[in-house]
């Protein structure tokens, strides 16, 4: 497994804590931020984008949602 698709998992299941965790915690700004941090790694597992690129993308796509 390549070093970006090992970034992109991470970052999948780190979003995926931290929803989980602002749900539980009742923080919507740490639910958000997992969010964010779910879609880049998927941005990065099905674009090949890079870190900051991804989590622009992703950023962006929280805001227009």
């Amino acid at each position: 497994m390549s070093d970006n698709a090992q970034s992109a998992k991470w970052d999948r299941i780190a979003g995926q804590l931290k929803e989980k965790w602002g749900v539980v915690a009742n923080d919507l700004s740490a639910y958000e931020k997992g969010e964010v941090q779910r879609i880049a790694g998927l941005l990065k597992e099905q674009k090949g984008l890079g870190d900051e690129e991804s989590e622009r993308e992703a950023e962006q796509i929280m805001r227009n949602s």
